[in-house]
């Protein structure tokens, strides 16, 4: 797979600028492509699409609505068609409705409403959402109701309190029912697509406002029109609660509580071993009620950091049901192998069992120098 700053290489920008001369034939093409490519080659995704946006903005004319209207014309008019910019090819057109935008607000919003079904304007609403709260919710409370489900999702991805890549939005993490009412408009959206961004959108508000999420999970469950897609939603909106094993998050999923279960014997394969080998566990758990539960098995590595601290580090294990009264055995490895996101360091390590969020005694083991 190619990297993504390829989305913005020299070559791809003939063709973008291509597409704007095509509908703004003023457009001087020598003057954006010229020294182009030297000036991509050292650098990253964003700053590859702050260029491309930076050159075209220098291009164009300074009033923000013909400037907007130039941009909209560019679009392809729909996913047949072959002349038109659509994907990471929109991202510096959302740029440049972000940076102009609050200076007209209703032609922003309709450029951004047309890009969105394009390539996502996630980033490009952040500033009015800062700068222009409740004109910008008023409207995003509209788009609820729009029948493009790009647009729709745009609502509750747009104006989440921690966006990947996204400026952060503080008064949204501390007044959490400013988007809340949104959310409830689309907790039951007909787009797998928007729900999902739900989900997430609750999940950010939960590493702040964990009982809020539960709470308002367990209001939706009730008249909630579809019990799977339900499900599915509140155990997205619920990754973190659960990994961080909170109470009501488990409860809420359908997971017993930690009375439920007689951990009978835990016991790790080794206790020393070198990078690129295995580390070994087995553990037997009874159920101790009169009826089938749900187990979440879980397991945190207490991992070694530079300064010699332990940082516990959560991998996902497994959902089984057990039998009332049933004893079950699991068993597993886990490879200690190199990755470009973490560094092991040699000394002692932990093995943590979690069950149902409920965590164990730590076992101590060593990681060995290579």
């Amino acid at each position: 797979m190619e990297p993504f700053k390829n989305e913005f290489s020299f070559q791809r920008a003939q063709s973008f600028i291509a597409e704007i001369q095509r509908v703004y034939p003023d457009l001087d093409e020598k003057a954006f492509l010229d020294g182009l490519k030297s000036e991509l080659e050292p650098l990253e995704l964003k700053q590859c699409m702050q260029l491309w946006a930076d050159r075209l903005e220098a291009l164009l004319p300074g009033d923000p609505v013909v400037m907007f209207r130039i941009l909209v014309a560019a679009l392809r008019p729909d996913e047949d068609a072959e002349e038109g910019l659509a994907s990471f090819q929109v991202w510096p057109l959302t740029e440049l409705v972000a940076r102009h935008g609050l200076r007209c607000f209703d032609p922003a919003m309709e450029a951004l409403r047309e890009m969105t079904q394009r390539f996502t304007a996630e980033f490009a609403v952040r500033p009015f959402l800062r700068e222009e709260t409740e004109r910008s919710l008023a409207q995003f409370e509209r788009w609820t109701s729009d029948p493009n489900h790009h647009v729709r999702r745009l609502v509750s991805e747009g104006s989440r309190p921690f966006l990947p890549w996204g400026e952060r939005l503080p008064r949204f993490i501390e007044e959490p029912q400013l988007t809340l009412s949104l959310l409830e408009r689309l907790k039951a959206d007909a787009s797998d697509y928007v729900r999902l961004s739900v989900a997430n959108h609750l999940n950010d508000f939960s590493k702040v406002h964990p009982d809020l999420v539960v709470k308002t999970l367990k209001a939706w469950r009730r008249a909630y029109p579809d019990k799977l897609r339900y499900e599915r939603l509140a155990r997205h909106a619920c990754r973190t609660l659960v990994k961080q094993g909170h109470s009501g998050a488990l409860e809420l999923l359908g997971y017993a509580g930690p009375e439920a279960w007689e951990l009978l014997s835990l016991e790790l394969g080794q206790k020393q071993l070198r990078m690129g080998e295995a580390l070994s566990y087995s553990l037997r758990l009874r159920n101790r009620t009169r009826r089938t539960q749900k187990l979440l098995f879980d397991f945190a590595i207490g991992l070694r950091k530079a300064n010699g601290r332990l940082s516990p580090k959560v991998f996902k294990g497994r959902v089984r049901e057990v039998a009332a009264g049933e004893t079950i055995e699991i068993s597993g490895k886990h490879i200690f192998k190199p990755v470009t996101t973490r560094v092991y360091y040699p000394g002692t390590h932990t093995f943590e069992l979690r069950l149902n969020g409920k965590a164990f005694e730590p076992i101590e083991f060593e990681l060995l120098e290579s």
